[in-house]
């Protein structure tokens, strides 16, 4: 199995944590969110694929990892980044796409190696104790999930109320052999129809597969990880972690380098 970690973005949300490095560098818990990644993947004997963008070099630093650099980091974001992997995603075999700035378990990641269909998306059921602990009202950013069965027909839009989010898109996802170039046979046929298209997020591309009668399988796990998206989830993890709030949520799995 292999799995690519979407890590080219420029990570302005950590402020100066990320000025000078990568985000997927910054800090929780005494390890980067990188080597906690890669730490539950070498459990599993992952062969994983580092997609950067600025400092490629402090990635690849005292790491066993493949790093490919996404030219246009700069532009377009997690489906342009994936777009760039292509060339050391096997057509023979089943891959994982994660983005950079989560953190997840063993026992999260143990799942979604478990799981068998085309397109299957990791969704977190418990989702609301995480968001309460990182925001004042989760509505301000969880996104819409509507299932049919373990099928999912509505994802990424914005909600008014938690009531209707029947899971949270973690940013985990599984690909079946060749899949992956299939479906980016039909991006590049939208952008080249429309080059705004480019710029599309993962939320909004799985959406469009799902208007076109593409099947978007939900893989439901409950907790296990964190999504560090500014440097405010960092201050309130630690201060969690501290007290005791964090059991359950997650733990750490790396060592720090």
């Amino acid at each position: 199995m292999k799995a690519i970690i979407l890590a080219a973005g420029l990570g302005t949300r950590m402020g100066p944590l990320a000025a000078s490095r990568p985000k997927c560098l910054v800090e929780l818990m005494g390890a980067s969110l990188l080597d906690h990644q890669l730490a539950v993947y070498e459990h599993f004997g992952v062969d994983v694929t580092v997609m950067a963008g600025a400092h490629p070099e402090q990635i690849q630093a005292g790491r066993d990892v493949r790093v490919v650099v996404n030219p246009a980091y700069t532009t377009g974001n997690m489906v342009a980044t994936l777009r760039f992997s292509l060339p050391v995603v096997s057509r023979s075999e089943p891959v994982l796409v994660a983005y950079g700035d989560i953190v997840f378990s063993r026992e999260v990641l143990g799942t979604m190696l478990a799981a068998s269909r085309d397109i299957d998306v990791a969704i977190d059921t418990q989702w609301r104790r995480l968001w309460e602990l990182r925001m004042e009202d989760p509505t301000t950013d969880c996104e819409s999930l509507r299932l049919d069965g373990e099928r999912i027909v509505e994802i990424g839009a914005r909600v008014r109320s938690v009531e209707e989010v029947q899971g949270q898109y973690i940013g985990l996802l599984r690909f079946g052999p060749g899949v992956l170039h299939a479906l980016y046979e039909r991006f590049d046929l939208r952008v080249a129809k429309d080059p705004r298209y480019w710029n599309t997020s993962m939320t909004g591309f799985l959406q469009d597969l799902i208007a076109e009668g593409v099947a978007v399988h939900a893989v439901p796990i409950a907790s296990g990880w964190l999504e560090a998206d500014n440097a405010e989830d960092l201050r309130r993890y630690t201060e969690a972690h501290a007290s005791g709030a964090l059991a359950g949520l997650w733990s750490p799995t790396a060592v720090s380098r």
